[in-house]
């Protein structure tokens, strides 16, 4: 073998020359930096099989040894980082343009499609709408970010940690907020610009004073209603409501009407109650909110599996807001359906004490069971009655049963006792709702056992699925003669 070069043509490396006219001829060829552009080989006439083979071999050999010990023509680009200077202006940038209500110079911070607040992808109409709410909701507004921090991701984004205290007013209604809530963005740089790709926020608020609290009421539920007249005092008395003829029967008779598709239903999740004003106290001592939460959240990814792509979650931060502004919010985003969840308790004289995690603790293993509501003041009262009935349906077949203690604890009228149903016209989020409207109490929390259920991950699969499958039956029920 022999090296031999040519000014004029790709420099040869290697050329293996036979002596004799039955062997092969190979040439490898390289490019002025060195790299193998070019391998070629002759056999002569009477070359073997077994000689061709072997050289092809070599040639292979010869350009994986030679291009593996290369470096890599096109290096991966690195992101430029992030520094904790420019994060801490991006931030401070956004929450003060948000305080003077500039929705457009906050949407700039955002990428075209963001993993925004619910574990989902938004765009930024979206969020614009969004925005805009929050300022029209309080007009003032006192942001301050504190002790930012950043880390880089191993894909080259950053993320962002912060603090946020705030405090909001809205001087036309009177209302007012305060706390603080820990945040995570992830950000990366896109055209020379930070842009949001992902945010997240947990809100942490402070204790409403206590001349704003309402007055305890007999049971949770109750702290859900309100009488017409109480509703028009606090301005809430928004739409109007349907006189009432009986608190028995629905005001109408249920329809059968032809639904929409699943795209197009529009589901409107409730979280009842709030992290401040829990509701009722289970028997280990959690507030009713976090197993709403819970549910919701489970209730909701479902929804999503099922192709009800446009359902939502109200008030999904938490907030202290209005009983009417749930609804409201139904309203806004022209909901098919509102569903409220909420977890059960009974009477004061029928709880117990016990001894659980370290303190003492209420409990009552009497009474246990779902139950759901209806409003006939709901401005579609038959077809929340005719949700219901599917929702009792379901939750039958799935092998949960209904409590029947509100009758007697509460003299609250019952619809249908196998099915579990009620009526309670003055609940605010079902009466003022223009669409069919129902709440649902998926079990008693200070009874120990159903507790326990409601803790475990394959019950709540089963509850999910059971009120999965009476939405999808709702939405897809066609008309039908009577």
């Amino acid at each position: 073998m022999r090296l031999k070069s040519s000014p004029k043509k790709k420099p040869c490396i290697l050329t293996d020359a036979p002596e004799h006219p039955s062997e092969l001829a190979l040439s490898i060829c390289a490019d002025p930096s060195g790299r193998i552009v070019f391998v070629k080989f002759k056999s002569r006439r009477n070359g073997t099989k077994l000689s061709k083979i072997v050289l092809c071999a070599v040639a292979f050999a010869l350009c994986s040894s030679v291009r593996a010990a290369e470096p890599s023509a096109t290096p991966a680009a690195k992101s430029t980082q992030i520094s904790t200077a420019e994060a801490s202006k991006f931030v401070k940038e956004y929450y003060a343009a948000l305080s003077r209500a500039d929705i457009p110079a906050a949407l700039t911070k955002f990428s075209e499609s963001v993993n925004y607040r619910e574990d989902r992808q938004r765009d930024r109409a979206f969020i614009e709408k969004d925005l805009h709410e929050y300022v029209v909701r309080w007009p003032i507004l006192n942001l301050k970010p504190e002790a930012i921090a950043v880390s880089t991701n191993d894909d080259g984004a950053t993320t962002i940690t912060f603090n946020l205290v705030y405090s909001v007013e809205n001087d036309t209604t009177k209302r007012s907020a305060s706390g603080h809530s820990t945040n995570t963005w992830i950000v990366r740089h896109m055209k020379s610009e930070i842009q949001i790709i992902s945010q997240r926020e947990v809100v942490h608020a402070n204790p409403a004073p206590a001349s704003e609290k309402s007055p305890q009421r007999q049971s949770h539920e109750e702290e859900e209603a309100l009488s017409d007249e109480e509703l028009k005092k606090q301005g809430d008395m928004r739409i109007e409501i349907p006189p009432v003829t009986s608190t028995s029967k629905p005001s109408v008779t249920p329809a059968k009407a032809a639904r929409k598709n699943a795209d197009d239903f529009v589901v409107a999740l409730d979280i009842g109650h709030t992290p401040l004003k829990g509701g009722a106290v289970s028997a280990r001592g959690v507030s009713e909110y976090e197993f709403n939460h819970r549910l919701v959240t489970e209730l909701f990814a479902q929804l999503q599996s099922l192709g009800f792509r446009r359902s939502f979650i109200i008030n999904p931060q938490g907030e202290e807001i209005r009983l009417a502004q749930r609804s409201v919010e139904a309203n806004a985003q022209n909901a098919d359906l509102l569903l409220a969840i909420h977890h059960d308790s009974v009477k004061d004289r029928f709880l117990k004490t016990w001894e659980a995690n370290g303190k003492t603790q209420k409990y009552c293993d009497d009474f246990h069971g779902y139950s759901i509501f209806f409003s006939n003041k709901n401005a579609k009262a038959a077809e929340s009655l005719a949700f219901a009935n599917k929702l009792g349906q379901t939750l039958l077949k799935a092998g949960f049963t209904p409590t029947l203690h509100h009758v007697a604890q509460e003299n609250r009228p019952i619809i249908d006792k196998e099915k579990g149903i009620y009526a309670f016209d003055d609940l605010v989020v079902l009466k003022t709702a223009r669409m069919p409207a129902v709440l649902l109490e998926c079990g008693v929390i200070v009874n120990r056992a159903e507790e326990e259920k409601l803790n475990s991950p394959a019950y709540r699969k089963r509850l999910v699925d059971a009120i999965g499958r009476a939405i999808q039956d709702f939405s897809s029920d066609a008309a039908k003669d009577d």
